[in-house]
């Protein structure tokens, strides 16, 4: 399987205490955002009852969402043309204009995750090479369902340990818009954080464990049986 991935959605979840959401507030931060590029956001929505967000959009699907709700901020970057590195940067800037502009201590729990594709090396058909050679399923799906095959995968739930940190939620699955690639996603839970201004790397530490998982755990645990039929 080819090592390099191509990752396509990043985002985090930074939950605070619950606030009342003003929209003078929230001008003047989307004007504050707007005066470094990394942060610039091209519109805003303040028209109720949706909630308040920032958006931007680039090409034909690459989209950048700050979406505001009374106890967290969503930070999403969908369809993703920028690096890891870039997106970091971007949430310790955020977050930090948000503690200040909200008058917020710190932001008590976080969720982050991040969805990347894999292309396989010796397979062309991502459902069949996770049902069929990785679960041994062959033969035993379509008899009992009785109709075609969308999409098909793995889950699973790997709680916190004493050296892991943070629930990790892992979905692998066969990737709908091109079947020769596998789908992963994970998803880290944070709870019972304090990240404040002065500790924002902490949700950038925390991001990156999750990036991480994918790039190392998922890559390996894939990687065992992307080998020709007939190998083991």
């Amino acid at each position: 399987m080819l090592a390099e991935d191509r990752p396509i959605h990043f985002s985090t979840e930074l939950m605070h205490p619950p606030s009342q959401l003003k929209i003078p507030v929230l001008q003047k931060l989307y004007y504050d955002l707007s005066q470094t590029r990394i942060t610039s956001y091209d519109s805003a929505d303040f028209s109720m009852p949706t909630p308040p967000r920032f958006h931007s959009k680039r090409g034909p699907k690459a989209q950048s969402i700050a979406l505001f709700l009374p106890d967290r901020i969503v930070l999403v970057e969908e369809w993703v043309d920028m690096p890891l590195s870039q997106f970091l940067e971007k949430a310790r800037e955020v977050a930090g204009r948000v503690l200040e502009a909200f008058e917020i201590e710190a932001f008590v729990a976080q969720t982050a995750v991040v969805r990347t594709t894999f292309a396989l090396s010796h397979h062309t058909d991502a459902r069949t090479f996770l049902l069929d050679h990785a679960c041994g399923m062959e033969g035993r799906i379509a008899p009992y369902f009785g109709r075609p095959l969308g999409t098909g995968g793995l889950r699973f739930v790997l709680p916190a340990t004493p050296d892991h940190p943070g629930d990790l939620h892992v979905v692998v699955e066969s990737f709908r818009y091109s079947p020769d690639q596998v789908f992963a996603e994970v998803k880290g839970v944070y709870p019972n954080q304090r990240i404040t201004s002065a500790s924002l790397d902490t949700l950038a530490r925390n991001i990156s464990h999750v990036r991480g998982f994918i790039t190392h755990n998922v890559y390996q645990f894939l990687e065992q049986f992307d080998r020709p039929y007939g190998d083991t």
